[in-house]
């Protein structure tokens, strides 16, 4: 069974002559040129070997693999080649670019076009070609979207599955479809029977993929209108950095609690966005993780906190455990 190029990166150094490297570097350049890709592919995974990251062979490489069909093994090639300097620049994009396609990860392949595009670097005689790719692009990805069935999208199939098969069927859309189903997908967000966290993931896609829309979410107790406009990544919001910064310098001489309280947050801010204990103040929210951590490990709870604040927390732990069976 022929080996992948992920597992050739972790041999060591294997000294040779120069003269054997160039001599299976021609042979499968010769032998590529000649359309015996699976020849070839052999031939220059032996050069891989010696040399996992020389420029010529894993473009040569790449090429063959997607010419035999094997688009993830080019994809990770493809992206090492970019990595370590390709020798023909535009055409490792070409190539780059049409294995995205083959992938779907078409999002992906719109943003290097358009980057290409923008910084100006194709010559004349190139850039109709990469326009042409991109409408190429375009289309593949519309018609995707279009073999998508909207019915098992809406409230009544997906109160059909269970919590975990819902946040499945979210996660496995791609971002591009999310535009054509907001109808539907806002009506699951609205839906009081529809999982927390599938609900988190339709809102933190639609920020990202830049949907104009307003929704109206209830989870816990909270309960409002929110434009997608307004929301932010919850790695990126300040409101969550300033409450992690106090849980680091309070809990700084015990890693271990740190490490538990940081993923007990996280946890919960998935499952409250878009909400944010905001009706809190930042070192409120990080005591009273803290004094939670405390009931884990002593059985004993700080009376001194909010008790709603504190119930909340507990509330969204046995959400979790229910979720889990």
């Amino acid at each position: 069974m022929r080996k992948k190029y992920r597992d050739l990166k972790r041999k060591g150094n294997v000294v040779v002559f120069p003269t054997t490297i160039n001599r299976l570097l021609t042979e499968g350049m010769t032998l590529l040129k000649e359309e015996r890709y699976e020849e070839a592919r052999d031939g220059l995974y032996q050069v891989l070997t010696y040399e996992p990251e020389h420029p010529a062979a894993l473009g040569a490489y790449s090429y063959c693999l997607y010419e035999l069909g094997d688009y993830d093994e080019a994809l990770e090639v493809c992206r090492e080649l970019l990595n370590v300097g390709p020798i023909h620049y535009l055409e490792t994009m070409e190539l780059y670019i049409s294995i995205l396609m083959q992938v779907r990860e078409f999002e992906e392949a719109e943003r290097v076009i358009e980057a290409l595009i923008d910084e100006k670097v194709l010559p004349e005689e190139r850039l109709e070609q990469f326009h042409l790719l991109r409408d190429l692009n375009e289309r593949i990805a519309s018609k995707s979207v279009e073999k998508i069935d909207a019915e098992q999208f809406t409230p009544e199939a997906f109160q059909a599955m269970n919590a975990y098969e819902q946040e499945r069927k979210v996660m496995e859309l791609p971002p591009s479809s999310f535009q054509p189903l907001t109808a539907k997908l806002l009506a699951l967000v609205e839906h009081p029977e529809i999982d927390l966290l599938a609900k988190t993931y339709i809102l933190f896609i639609m920020q990202q993929e830049g949907i104009q829309a307003k929704v109206k979410v209830h989870k816990f107790h909270y309960y409002g209108e929110v434009d997608l406009q307004d929301l932010t990544d919850p790695q990126e919001n300040p409101r969550v950095h300033e409450i992690k910064g106090i849980l680091a310098d309070e809990l700084a001489k015990d890693p271990t609690r740190l490490e538990m309280a940081n993923e007990l947050f996280e946890r919960h801010v998935y499952l409250f966005y878009p909400f944010l204990m905001d009706e809190y103040e930042p070192k409120e929210v990080a005591e009273a993780y803290m004094s939670y951590l405390d009931l884990l490990f002593t059985g004993e709870m700080d009376l001194a906190g909010d008790e709603n604040l504190q119930n909340l927390i507990v509330q969204a732990e046995y959400w979790f455990e229910m979720r889990n069976g």
